[in-house]
Parts: structure tokens; C-alpha cells; sequence
């Protein structure tokens, strides 16, 4: 994607390769990517001690997750037993950043899994 802006008129110009021949103009542009996940070189210390404590990451770089619950799986593929994560940075990514609340989406589901497996964990802990 390409974007110019034409401070003239007041506005953006985006296109694409992808789509020869066709611009879209905007008066206001957001930006809203995310950077190319990487454990090893991540900013983050809590993602960075995750990977150096045996965390598993997918060849892209996102953080591997089990897609059932969100526990964090270790190089072998073993879930932990009370690591959890959920986001755009794991591998069980469910697309819901526009999502609308009553409208049952992915990212609804995930997050409800993942926080009934965390409950479950506590309570089993607990004995309760």
C-alpha cells in the first residue's frame, strides 16, 4: 500500500499494487499496523523472559498458544499449566478488533475460553 499526502487540497491519496488503477482519498489517515512480531527481539521484557524460558514461537514469530485456551505452549508443544495470553502477538489470533459487543464474535469466544481455563485452574488450585 501507498499513501501520499497532498497537503494542498487537505488530503491522502492511498492505492495499491494490488488493485492497479484504483485510489482512495481521505481528509484524516490512521495508523494502525502492528510490527512484525519477534520474541528474540522484542521490546517487551515479559515477552522477551517468556522465549528465554522455553516459550515456543511460530516460524513468524508470534507466541504459540494452544488454539483451545490460550495456554502458552513450550518448545515440545506442551501447554503450561498457568500461562495464558491472548492477542495479536499469538498464534491463536482470532480477527475482533472492531469487533461488536452481543454479536458472538471469534475474538468473544477466545477470550471467554481462555478466561474459563484460567478460572478452572484457580479454582482447582484453591481446592474450592
Amino acid at each position: 500500500m501507498t499513501v501520499e499526502a497532498d497537503e494542498r487540497q487537505g488530503v491522502f491519496r492511498a492505492g495499491s499494487a494490488t488493485v492497479p488503477g484504483r485510489r482512495i482519498e481521505a481528509r484524516a489517515l490512521v495508523e494502525a499496523r502492528l510490527p512484525d512480531p519477534s520474541p528474540e527481539r522484542t521490546r517487551s521484557a515479559l515477552l522477551r523472559s517468556l522465549h528465554e524460558d522455553g516459550a515456543a514461537s511460530t516460524a513468524t514469530g508470534l507466541l504459540a498458544v494452544d488454539p483451545g485456551d490460550g495456554r502458552v505452549l513450550d518448545r515440545e508443544g506442551r501447554p503450561h499449566p498457568r500461562r495464558f495470553a491472548l492477542g495479536p502477538h499469538t498464534a491463536a489470533r482470532a480477527g475482533g478488533a472492531f469487533t461488536r459487543p452481543r454479536t458472538g464474535g471469534a475474538a468473544f469466544a477466545q477470550n471467554d475460553a481462555t478466561a474459563r481455563a484460567a478460572l478452572t485452574f484457580l479454582r482447582d488450585r484453591e481446592g474450592c
